[in-house]
């Protein structure tokens, strides 16, 4: 088995009688190469059905443009790109007949022997020349600035085929950056219809081109020996992927972390990142198909083989390959420095980069890497939250389980930290197993809170806690995390799940993380308004000076403008209070009666305008404000 364990992080336990080891994954600088892709188990994807082993599908991705780092392909501008299509893509001539498909690969290969001819010969005396169509479809968009065909004997001297002069006299030169279709048609670049050089030599502005179109307009008889298509720039889009990462049994693994650069203007260029996990070291899966005897009126069935057992097979018995969702987990987005929410504690795991940009700006990536932590701190940590609905902006009160699970060797977890949309208030009633432990409160933030315990390790414990906060938004979730305190740097991911049972109305099937609010409160924007002061006289006597105003913002999933306005009467907007961004949660706003100016407002009567606009709608509400002296 090779190692993947590129570098080792001494960890002493909390007792310092022995050493513990959190195993950090490196894949790039400082680690494994690239290229390697971390030497481990191949890089076993499904591309179009078929297997590919490759940790750069379709040979996107470029090792060497800067040493030590990975980018999407890039082209230098004297380079050749045409025979790409015999591995990425495809060439053809749909409406040509009589030719064999050798000749076509041939006008891309490189050799000079070969060439795609449109000449009557006996076989054929009345060859189809006219509208004949060259069709290069490159698999994916790449960089083009040049283009140059010609028949034989010219740009290479092969005296043995004299057919220089057997050149396009009249053509068409489409370019698309995708496929042609009625939404997408064929886009002209060049037409000449007195063509008179045999070697045709077309500089074209810089654009990205996924097919490549060579359409003949005459009558006469043609060739072409080569066509050549000179890139530039990055590939637009390309694929990284690891090898299969074997941990050497289940393990957690802490936050995913990378160092990427952008190239060019950083808001053009997108890099993501996806992991995912297995139990075992073949990810794709390969069945035979099991027929009944003649006659027996039994349905084929399928039967799981080894891949080398799978390809010795006739085709008519192999089943169509598909990824493996028994024992391998679709692919999870991840951010930079957060635990990926891939299952775990797993032994294998591969690591998947994506990139996206234009053909001179684009991302490029240094290193990848995860803390290991074997043995994990549990297999399983199920959670959930009691109760499960709760009217939004009013006090309530929340129970909160996570039970352990353990198939095996552990090392349990004695810290937890909540998720919550709020900051939480008065954390008790800490228990384990229903009996009160002692706990500590490590932080209580806006959105977080943490709390340490004794070590929980038994099977089947259940860790249970009470807190207080409102609700602010319809399904807000209470993730968590749990730590060993000696080994911080690799949580685990508290599932949704049961764990507990709360009472007579905690339906198994409804366990989870998730709080929502009544049917009636969803969709609102501002929860209750308050107005302390909807006269005001600011004379300076420190009574009723100033307007007071409250509420709370709800349902947002980002921030949002909010804005307060003052009115006239006649619907005039003399003062704007305040203008902010902002998220879920109270909100406060005191004015003093002046205007931008400094100067006092005018008695009167006027309208105050709450707006807060949301990505669909704005949401809008008013009142009145009296002014006296």
């Amino acid at each position: 088995m090779k190692t993947i364990l590129l570098s080792w992080l001494l960890v002493l336990s909390g007792n310092l009688c022995h050493a513990q080891v959190v195993r950090t994954v490196v894949l790039g600088d400082g680690g494994n190469t690239w290229s390697s892709g971390g030497n481990g188990i191949d890089a076993t994807i499904l591309v179009r059905g078929r297997v590919d082993t490759t940790n750069a599908p379709g040979d996107g991705i470029d090792f060497s443009h800067r040493p030590g780092w990975i980018t999407p392909l890039y082209f230098d501008e004297e380079e050749n790109v045409a025979r790409r299509v015999l591995d990425t893509g495809s060439i053809s001539s749909p409406n040509a007949r009589g030719f064999n498909q050798s000749q076509l690969e041939g006008i891309v290969n490189g050799s000079h022997l070969t060439a795609f001819e449109r000449k009557p010969d006996v076989f054929d005396p009345h060859v189809q020349v006219q509208g004949i169509r060259v069709i290069l479809d490159f698999g994916t968009a790449v960089g083009v600035h040049r283009i140059r065909f010609y028949p034989r004997n010219t740009v290479s001297a092969t005296a043995s085929m004299p057919f220089q002069d057997d050149f396009l006299r009249s053509y068409e030169l489409f370019l698309n950056a995708s496929r042609p279709s009625v939404s997408s048609p064929d886009i002209l670049v060049v037409r000449d219809t007195e063509n008179k050089q045999a070697i045709v030599d077309l500089n074209v502005p810089p654009q990205y081109v996924r097919v490549l179109t060579l359409k003949s307009l005459a009558g006469v008889p043609f060739e072409i020996d080569e066509i050549e298509v000179y890139g530039t720039g990055y590939l637009q889009r390309a694929t990284y992927f690891s090898d299969l990462l074997d941990l050497d049994d289940r393990a957690a693994v802490g936050a995913i972390r990378w160092v990427e650069e952008a190239i060019g203007r950083e808001h053009k260029s997108q890099l993501s990142a996806r992991i995912r996990t297995g139990t075992d070291s073949t990810p794709i899966l390969y069945r035979e198909i099991v027929r009944g005897s003649p006659g027996s009126g039994l349905a084929p069935e399928l039967r799981e083989v080894t891949p080398s057992q799978y390809f010795v097979l006739d085709r008519g018995d192999r089943a169509p390959l598909v990824d493996d969702r028994d024992n391998w987990s679709p692919w999870f987005s991840v951010n930079n420095g957060q635990l990926s929410t891939a299952p775990g504690p797993r032994r294998y795991v591969q690591v998947r980069l994506d990139f996206s940009g234009g053909l001179f700006v684009t991302r490029t990536v240094d290193r990848v890497e995860f803390d290991v932590l074997q043995p994990p701190l549990a297999d399983t940590l199920w959670a959930e939250i009691f109760p499960r609905v709760a009217e939004a902006e009013k006090p309530a009160t929340f129970r909160y389980a996570v039970r352990l699970g353990r198939a095996g060797p552990i090392r349990g977890y004695n810290r937890l930290e909540v998720d919550t949309v709020v900051g939480a208030q008065n954390i008790r009633e800490v228990k384990v197993g229903g009996v009160a432990v002692d706990f500590s409160v490590d932080f209580i933030q806006s959105d977080s809170f943490g709390l340490s315990f004794p070590l929980i390790d038994e099977d089947r414990a259940v860790l249970e806690f009470t807190f207080d906060l409102p609700i602010f938004r319809f399904g807000s979730t209470f993730s968590g995390r749990a730590f060993h305190s000696d080994f911080d740097s690799v949580p685990q991911l508290l599932k949704p799940g049961n764990a507990v049972v709360f009472g007579p109305d905690d339906a198994d099937v409804t366990s989870g993380l998730s709080v929502e609010i009544p049917k009636a409160q969803i969709g609102q924007l501002v929860g209750e308004i308050s107005v302390t002061t909807p006269t005001i006289t600011p004379n300076g006597d420190g009574i009723n000076d100033s307007f007071s105003l409250a509420f709370n913002l709800l349902q947002l999933t980002d921030s949002a403008p909010v804005q307060l306005d003052l009115f006239d009467l006649r619907g005039v907007r003399i003062h704007t209070l305040f203008s902010m961004t902002r998220s879920i949660g109270p909100l406060a706003h005191r004015w003093d009666g002046r205007l931008a100016n400094g100067d006092l407002v005018d008695p009167g009567l006027y309208v105050w305008v709450l707006r807060v606009n949301a990505d669909a709608f704005e949401e809008r509400h008013s009142g009145t404000l009296a002014v006296v002296y």
